[in-house]
């Protein structure tokens, strides 16, 4: 891959002399190293990265209003990389509050959205330490805003979190996984967290195919639209995430101003197809970005450094995924991975119940049934149950045509 790359290092540069030198577009992604979730090491890679894209100044105005949205998609502790690590958004929080102090931490997290779900959220992954610790506030708005985007492609008008969408600036601190339905979740997949609790599982039912959805993701990002977004990838996850995959060391904190721009260096550096990551492919293919590398600036510790080896996407994927079109509706009910919930991890606390966006799961004698002719394989339920009572499972064929494949 020829991506032109800039290496500058700032010990050697002043940000003035940065800033004069490199003209700075949607193209340029800072991307430095940053070894463990120590304070000072992150603090160091944070504010690097800031600097690499022209300063805290050139990124946000003295007096604005910012809103951090983290990925907090369950109550989970920092060390499972299932969330943001606090100590990326402490850093973050430190840069943008030496230009302005009207800093707000959130997100709106996987079902119900209310404050009782924010708070557990919050406390469990470190955010709310952040918050006390440096002065920014946490969200505790529920309110929602209408956003037109008359060039999106799956609707025309969203319903986006108000507390986004009023602040001056949106910035996006996301964590680098993998995803069942959308094989990655980054930059852009970070960025659905904007749409406000249940209504996301609304977007599931009527986006229920791979390639809808990720049209979805990239048309919320549009009308989103963040001013930067920045990747926790000291510690990523691999293998069957965006939950419960494997802990995967990385070493990386990038950053860019565009989401695109972001997860296509992301998809370089752990030596995945671009096509891989479906919604960064949909935006490839709406033109919203080129799928040429060489178009991409990488202003840092560049790609050898930066390199991951050994990075796996999901590995229970549906064998639908690699089959015409026109055959999938006659054999996905039979070839399709399920969601089974163990019953004896289930606590029947009905919350897969709340969440499932065709309404096909009850609780049964204390356990969590699924229907399974109603199931469309979001896998919500899978991703959001915080006691791991969900299992995927391969159906009989499925297995016997792995088994005869290899």
């Amino acid at each position: 891959m020829a991506t032109s790359l800039i290496y500058l290092k700032l010990l050697d540069c002043q940000p003035a002399i940065i800033r004069e030198e490199c003209t700075l577009d949607k193209n340029d992604v800072a991307a430095v190293r940053c070894s463990s979730y120590e304070r000072g090491l992150v603090r160091e890679s944070v504010a690097r990265a800031f600097e690499l894209l022209g300063g805290p100044g050139a990124l946000v105005r003295e007096g604005e209003s910012v809103f951090v949205k983290v990925n907090g998609l369950l109550p989970s502790a920092p060390e499972k990389a299932v969330t943001t690590h606090p100590e990326v958004v402490r850093a973050v929080v430190e840069q943008i509050m030496t230009v302005t102090p009207g800093v707000t931490i959130g997100d709106s997290p996987g079902g119900v959205y209310n404050r009782t779900m924010l708070k557990r959220v919050y406390e469990k992954c470190g955010f709310a330490s952040v918050a006390e610790e440096t002065g920014a506030k946490l969200n505790f708005d529920f309110s929602v805003r209408q956003k037109k985007v008359p060039e999106a492609k799956t609707m025309k008008s969203f319903t986006l979190c108000g507390a986004m969408i009023d602040a001056d600036r949106l910035i996006s601190v996301s964590k680098f996984k993998t995803h069942l339905q959308m094989n990655i979740t980054g930059a852009i997949k970070n960025v659905f967290g904007a749409v406000p609790g249940l209504t996301k599982f609304n977007y599931h039912s009527k986006y229920n195919t791979g390639d809808d959805f990720a049209d979805l993701m990239v048309d919320i990002v549009l009308a989103a639209e963040p001013s930067l977004h920045i990747i926790d990838a000291v510690e990523g996850m691999d293998g069957n995430g965006p939950r419960a995959g494997d802990i995967k060391k990385m070493g990386i904190i990038a950053a860019c101003r565009d989401a695109f721009a972001l997860d296509r260096l992301m998809m370089d550096l752990v030596g995945i197809p671009r096509g891989a990551n479906k919604p960064l492919g949909a935006a490839i293919k709406r033109g919203l970005i080129s799928g040429n590398s060489s178009e991409l600036r990488v202003l840092g510790d560049g790609l050898e450094a930066l390199r991951v080896e050994g990075f796996r996407l999901p590995v229970k994927k549906d064998i639908t995924a690699r089959m015409p079109s026109f055959l999938t509706d006659m054999v996905a009910a039979r070839l399709s991975i399920r969601p089974r919930p163990d019953p004896v991890v289930c606590t029947a606390c009905g919350k897969c119940a709340e969440i499932c966006p065709e309404g096909a799961i009850s609780v049964v004698d204390r356990a969590a049934r699924v229907d399974l002719s109603k199931c469309i394989r979001c896998y919500c339920c899978h991703e959001l149950c915080e006691h791991d009572a969900i299992e995927l499972e391969r159906p009989l064929l499925m297995r016997l045509i792995n088994r005869i494949g290899g």
